[in-house]
């Protein structure tokens, strides 16, 4: 896994930054982001996407947001 992740200095904390996992297979994936929208919120549920992608987009219980990717 590849983690990624980019703040914006003038946000609050975890309100101006973008985190994203990047993953090299589909059942890890699929895996680690049931686990992260375990109380959470899903903004995008984890599937194919149309630029050939495995993904899917949350915020965790601890309001922290995330993207989960795996390129096919």
């Amino acid at each position: 896994m590849v983690f990624y992740a980019s703040d914006n200095d003038d946000a609050e904390p975890m309100r101006g930054s973008a985190h994203l996992l990047m993953f090299d297979n589909r059942y890890r994936t699929k895996e680690v982001f049931e686990r992260l929208a375990d109380g959470g919120r899903v903004t995008t549920p984890i599937g194919m996407q149309p630029w050939h992608a495995y993904y899917g987009k949350l915020t965790d219980r601890f309001d922290v947001p995330g993207m989960l990717n795996f390129p096919e």
